[in-house]
């Protein structure tokens, strides 16, 4: 019998994951960590396993919108809207602090000012599918700093739009006013709807839809990445939509059968997504530059922590929900690759920058679980020390 090539490819990854997966649970780090490690092993830099990177990233996207589409299913929205001015206006501040301490950076090595504002932009973008996949994990999605995570991320995520809009003004991209107006009202308008769903429940799916295992799967599934494909097409984030759609079913008490017909679907998608993740390290380039990515990832690290903890400081929340915020905000998100992307190709980035922006964007997400459980320690010890009886 001909042995499937692709057959075999599968085998190996599901394999390898599996090794470095329980390796990691025993060393007490995130399942994350061996994704990512399992797709920079496997990846085109390495062992070449997995080549085809375009196709494993493109289905990859689908994990991050499917996990925002079940912490929809899971988020508090009350407790969400009590917290907006941390979401809204920390969020606003540290996007805006990124962009000066960047530009400022740039200008001391004489470099254009697109170059800072952009980096600024990928720098203040968290990763959303690491802090939720953690917050997820711990159990603490609602614990007070999880909640402030989560509307920073979900705001971070609406800020994508405009960041693009500068950065194709400011390279050589065109936008067109018809794009501008289609996301303006578009956004507006799923919101309104959104909010009406919500609060009158008439959201009904009829039982004959839901009748067998196979259509709660497929209808599930057509709920979630319909709603991103929709905000998607209006030039907003899918993830979103995903988010929204989830939070609509929680609401009309219809999240329990999909949570229960899709995790093992999410699981899989989200897997995908950090071995996407993993593949876009090229190893010899790291080799050869080793000090400079380990130096800009620490910096990253850092001037992330440092900024989330001083916002949210100021916005009055403890020292301790401060530094544990500060920790699961800390590395650039996966969005940022697109930002890196649209300044390669509208002439801002040179590929040699955005080779080292990519490698450390990458870091960020591999090393991040291991700086929360620092940013964890360090907020406990603080903690027990203030605590303590003189």
């Amino acid at each position: 019998m001909h042995l499937d090539p692709m057959m075999m490819n599968i085998t190996i990854v599901l394999s390898v994951a599996l090794a470095i997966g329980y390796l990691a649970v025993r060393l007490g780090l995130p399942i994350v960590v061996a994704y990512i490690v399992t797709g920079i092993m496997l990846g085109p830099s390495m062992l070449g396993i997995i080549d085809d990177q375009q196709t494993v990233t493109r289905v990859g996207e689908i994990g991050v919108v499917m996990l925002l589409f079940f912490v929809g299913m899971e988020v508090s929205v009350p407790k969400l809207m009590q917290r907006w001015k941390i979401a809204v206006i920390g969020t606003v501040v540290q996007i805006a602090v990124s962009v000066v301490a960047c530009v400022a950076l740039v200008w001391a090595f004489d470099m254009p000012t697109s170059l800072g504002i952009l980096f600024g932009f990928v720098i203040s973008l968290s990763s959303t599918a690491v802090v939720l996949k953690e917050l997820q994990d711990t159990g603490e999605m609602d614990k007070p700093f999880g909640q402030n995570a989560v509307g920073v991320l979900l705001v971070q995520d609406m800020a994508i739009v405009p960041m693009m809009i500068v950065l194709s003004l400011m390279g050589d991209a065109e936008m067109h006013v018809s794009d501008l107006v289609k996301q303006a009202v578009g956004g507006i308008a799923v919101l309104v709807l959104v909010v009406y769903l919500m609060k009158t429940g008439v959201l009904h799916i009829p039982e004959f839809l839901k009748g067998s295992l196979e259509k709660r799967v497929l209808l599930g599934l057509l709920l979630c990445l319909g709603a991103a494909t929709f905000t998607s097409w209006l030039g907003l984030s899918p993830g979103l939509g995903a988010f929204l759609a989830g939070m609509v079913l929680a609401s009309s008490d219809q999240s329990d059968w999909v949570h229960e017909h899709l995790e093992s679907v999410y699981v899989i998608f989200v897997m995908i997504f950090f071995l996407s993740v993993g593949m876009m390290v090229n190893v010899d380039y790291l080799q050869s530059h080793i000090l400079l990515v380990a130096g800009a990832t620490m910096l990253v690290f850092l001037f992330n922590s440092g900024v989330n903890v001083f916002v949210m400081r100021a916005l009055g929340e403890s020292w301790e929900q401060a530094l544990i915020t500060g920790g699961l905000l800390s590395q650039i998100g996966e969005f940022s690759f697109l930002l890196a992307t649209v300044g390669l190709f509208g002439g801002i980035l040179t590929a040699e920058l955005h080779e080292l922006t990519v490698i450390v964007i990458a870091m960020t997400l591999l090393f991040s679980p291991v700086w929360m459980m620092m940013a964890k320690g360090l907020a406990r010890k603080r903690v027990a020390l203030s605590t303590k009886p003189e």
